[in-house]
């Protein structure tokens, strides 16, 4: 029972932005461009890249200009894209999800 009240349910911790960014992943000695589809401070979503060949576990680098260069470990592949866990978050990082939390904050309607 325990297991089916939390299929449904949110398993991250932070809130998730959702965001449409240019970027670049690098993975062993090969960089291919993709896009950042959502970001959190404990991870991120990236479009699909077909040509990659990655699998979870796998370490890589992701670089856009908002948030700077990160590294990500890869959690899962799905349909949706590359899932990544982003473990040390650099200042920049940071302070980009900080204004994307003040961007949110600002366009949201107030309830009625």
């Amino acid at each position: 029972m325990a297991a089916e009240a939390q299929c449904g349910r949110e398993r991250r911790r932070d809130r998730r932005f959702p965001v449409t960014l240019s970027a670049r992943l690098r993975h062993g000695n090969r960089s291919y461009r993709t896009e950042i589809l959502n970001l959190s401070r404990g991870g991120l979503l990236l479009a699909p890249v077909a040509t990659a060949h990655l699998v979870p576990g796998a370490t890589i680098e992701v670089a856009a200009a908002t948030i700077g260069e990160v590294e990500a470990r890869v959690v899962s592949l799905s349909p949706l894209g590359i899932h990544a866990r982003v473990e040390d978050t650099p200042e920049r990082f940071e302070n980009a999800l900080v204004r994307l939390a003040r961007l949110t904050r600002i366009w949201m309607v107030p309830e009625a």
